[in-house]
């Protein structure tokens, strides 16, 4: 916190593709609450990229990390690409990192790491999204490869929950009742500390994503009562997007006591 009570950004660095923006204070109901943008000066992933994000929130921080838009995995004829993100909410801090969704596109290969690192007195909420899409409009095919991990630990180092996943689909999935069925994007949060293991809070998350439409999703405890993640599948990405903000903002209403405003992108 700065003098005035206020999270801040005490420091940086941003090497090609990444770029932070300044902080912004977006909150009518929490005036010290930070949010960051991060953008990037590329059009996207490529075949041999392989970019890193690192970000601690500490001394009671609360801080909001998202995405400026979508990113692009283009198409691959060889190799693929790796995007690694290390996340960390230390000493009673608050951080939330939310991207917006990753679009694969036909013959993209992609691997995408996430570590979080949360202390004891601290909590966080992370959310990433993927959909796929064919720019020919011939919808024939998805990605070749896409391996997400997501590992959730505390401080010292002692795992609280893995979650892993891999999709691989030359020929598409579309269709096919084995993997995704008519559901062409898919996406997580995981919600952890300040008593997201209660039933109260488990029920209200389930609440807000009934009854949406083109939507299936699932909400369940994470082991240790370390939190609750939820598994969203969506027909395309307006309702995945739909969902995912639901999600978060509900999440986040219940661990700090007030309603978030809106991210404007």
């Amino acid at each position: 916190m700065d003098a005035e009570g206020r999270t801040y950004l005490a420091r940086q660095h941003a090497a090609y593709p990444h770029h932070l923006t300044r902080v912004f204070y977006l909150d009518r109901a929490a005036a010290n609450a930070a949010t960051v943008y991060l953008q990037s000066l590329s059009g996207g992933l490529t075949q041999g990229d392989n970019v890193a994000l690192r970000v601690s929130a500490t001394s009671s921080a609360v801080a909001h990390v998202t995405t400026q838009a979508a990113t692009k995995v283009h198409s691959m004829d060889r190799g693929r690409a790796v995007q690694q993100i290390e996340l960390e909410a230390l000493e009673a801090s608050h951080l939330e990192y939310i991207a917006d969704p990753t679009i694969c596109f036909p013959r993209s290969r992609l691997v995408a790491r996430t570590s979080l690192r949360v202390a004891a007195d601290a909590s966080a909420i992370i959310g990433d999204s993927y959909l796929w899409h064919d720019p020919g409009g011939m919808d024939a095919m998805a990605f070749d490869s896409l391996i997400s991990e997501t590992a959730i630990a505390r401080a010292d180092g002692r795992l609280l929950a893995l979650d892993r996943s891999r999709l691989t689909s030359p020929r598409g999935l579309a269709g096919n009742p084995a993997l995704l069925g008519n559901y062409r994007a898919f996406g997580t949060v995981f919600a952890v500390g300040r008593g997201t293991f209660r039933d109260d809070v488990l029920t209200a998350v389930r609440t807000v994503l009934a009854g949406l439409p083109d939507v299936y999703a699932g909400v369940s405890r994470l082991p240790a009562q370390a939190g609750l993640w939820t598994r969203i599948l969506a027909t395309d990405g307006a309702s995945l997007r739909t969902a995912m903000d639901r999600t978060w903002r509900e999440c986040h209403r219940l661990m700090l006591g007030w309603s978030a405003e809106r991210r404007r992108k």
